[in-house]
């Protein structure tokens, strides 16, 4: 499930903004470029509560800059750098699609602990203690290498570092506290699938940690954040901080999309596994993978908790080779596209595709062109031969009719026609 849809990582910003601004609900983005203020006793979403620092730390804040950074010279006893937002969200989360910069531009020492992070509930935006356990959905913590590298480290059952890293990385920290699964895109553009009560951590395209369950032992809340280095020494930088929820981000999870040339035109087919708020397929189409263009559109399900089977057939591509992709856009206009699915076109050549797959094992139904029925061989996955009688629709599609109703598993389809030999997968629920 979570090898679906692939994108560059450089956009990865700009799409979760964009979606942001018209999907999703934002409860907390600041970037640190404006001229704040950046800290208010009432919040609002792109404030914290508190920013601070117990001596003989340092914090660096200079509105404009882009950055908040915190620097410690004496490793024990040396005072600590926080960031808080303790008002509760509005309204209350139940899903979390968090991101934030870490910059670790010093580290010389191995330290453990160095840096924590929490989300949960009734964080205190003074007290410098940490949150208990019972106020936490989820927590994490940095941790000094030495030589200015740095790891993250899960605590408690199960625990697990990251890999090692230095200089900048972008965490992304995913947290479902409903009672079903969701989706989301991960930072290597994939759909992911989150547990209920779960959450899952990136450390770039690291999967650094997946479906960990929640660290209260009873419900939390997903209200408050907060981060604090506090221990070993060192100078860390933190920006780029996006708060939001998780919904609306992808309208479809592709199952499968298929491109299958049917004489001077080819087919379309495509299913999705569940749809979410989605409006419609645009079919694009390509010569040189450079520029797409329209060629259709179909409208979608909207709501769909299961299997949907679509079609459509460009009756007019140019002989040769055509890229095909679907834009699948949701009704607020954000949009993914597909994987992208390459045909050549041969005008005349005998042709064959499967046209509802899976299928209940009563009839297949496929389209054909320049083919003889007698060149056609339904096997089992064991290799022996299914019989069947043919019945030719109206609409152009070929009915295979099994002698005995298929049994639900995989079989096989085959042509072998003047040197044209192909081979497709019949599924049979």
């Amino acid at each position: 499930m979570r090898n679906v849809l692939k994108y560059s990582l450089m956009a990865i910003g700009l799409f979760l903004i964009a979606n942001s601004a018209i999907a999703q609900t934002t409860y907390l983005r600041q970037f640190f470029t404006g001229p704040g203020p950046y800290t208010s006793k009432n919040p609002n979403n792109t404030q914290f509560d508190t920013i601070y620092v117990i001596l003989p730390t340092l914090v660096r804040l200079i509105p404009g800059e882009g950055f908040v950074e915190f620097e410690r010279t004496i490793a024990t006893g040396g005072g600590s750098g926080r960031i808080v937002r303790s008002t509760d969200f509005s309204p209350t989360p139940s899903t979390i699609y968090c991101q934030f910069r870490v910059n670790v531009r010093l580290a010389p020492l191995a330290r453990g602990q160095a840096v924590v992070f929490n989300f949960g509930q009734n964080f205190s935006p003074s007290n410098g203690a940490l949150p208990a356990d019972a106020q936490l959905f989820s927590k994490m913590q940095l941790d000094f290498a030495g030589n200015d590298q740095f790891y993250f480290r899960r605590t408690g059952t199960n625990p697990k570092n990251s890999n090692t890293y230095s200089g900048s990385v972008l965490v992304t920290w995913v947290m479902n506290n409903t009672d079903k699964e969701h989706y989301y895109v991960t930072p290597t553009r994939e759909i992911a699938t989150l547990n209920p009560k779960t959450f899952d951590i990136w450390i770039n395209t690291e999967h650094f940690l997946q479906d960990r369950a929640r660290v209260s032992g009873s419900e939390v809340q997903l209200t408050d954040f907060s981060l604090q280095f506090r221990d070993g020494v060192g100078i860390v930088r933190f920006t780029d901080f996006i708060i939001q929820d998780i919904e609306g981000v992808n309208p479809v999870r592709l199952t499968y999309f298929n491109a299958d040339p049917i004489d001077n035109q080819v087919e379309l087919t495509w299913e999705t596994a569940w749809e979410q708020n989605s409006r419609e397929f645009i079919v694009q189409r390509s010569n040189d993978l450079k520029e797409f263009g329209d060629v259709g559109r179909v409208a979608a399900a909207g709501e769909s908790d299961g299997p949907r089977q679509y079609a459509f057939t460009d009756f007019n591509p140019p002989p040769g080779n055509n890229y095909y992709r679907l834009r699948m856009v949701d009704k607020d206009n954000t949009y993914e596209y597909s994987n992208v699915k390459d045909v050549i076109v041969r005008p005349n050549q005998p042709a064959l595709s499967v046209a509802s797959n899976p299928t209940s094992g009563e009839r297949i139904r496929v389209r054909t062109a320049n083919v003889e029925t007698s060149a056609l061989r339904l096997t089992t996955i064991m290799g022996q031969d299914v019989s069947f009688r043919v019945h030719q629709n109206s609409d152009g599609y070929t009915e295979l009719i099994p002698a005995v109703r298929l049994a639900p598993g995989m079989y096989f389809l085959s042509l072998d026609q003047d040197g044209t030999r192909k081979h497709t997968k019949v599924l049979v629920h």
